[in-house]
């Protein structure tokens, strides 16, 4: 399980005073970096292999500016041709928000998805989460 800890900006809260409900997809595509780099560690645009088709988001407890918040990133489901991306966000111990990234293997030049290759589902597969740890 990888783990991002973000310190809440000013700028990323709204007129109630807590951070706004658009940040957290913001924060779990940042926390997806290290998904990314394990399975294309180029980073390069080019040739990139994946595609987003789903994401979901669940807001258990309002999160506030002052306190970091921390996000654990592992993978709950692997299929033939795509992936599911778990993330949990923690602040001050407490869970504050939970989703998922469903990532699909994708040709961009044929424009349809292709089964993921063995190498990559090597690498993921430590990454499975437990299905208490998940979303």
């Amino acid at each position: 399980m990888f783990e991002l800890r973000i310190q809440p900006r000013f700028s990323e809260t709204d007129a109630l005073g807590h951070i706004n409900n658009t940040v957290v997809p913001v924060w779990f595509e940042a926390a997806r970096a290290d998904i990314f780099r394990l399975v294309h560690p180029s980073l390069n645009p080019a040739d990139w292999p994946m595609i987003l088709a789903h994401i979901a988001v669940d807001f258990v407890h309002q999160i506030h500016l002052g306190s970091e918040v921390v996000i654990t990133t592992g993978i709950s489901k692997i299929g033939s041709k795509s992936f599911t991306v778990a993330h949990l966000a923690h602040q001050k111990e407490v869970l504050v928000a939970k989703g998922e990234a469903v990532l699909v293997w994708f040709d961009y030049a044929a424009q349809c998805s292709r089964p993921m290759p063995d190498a990559v589902r090597k690498l993921i597969t430590p990454l499975l989460l437990e299905h208490n740890d998940a979303p």
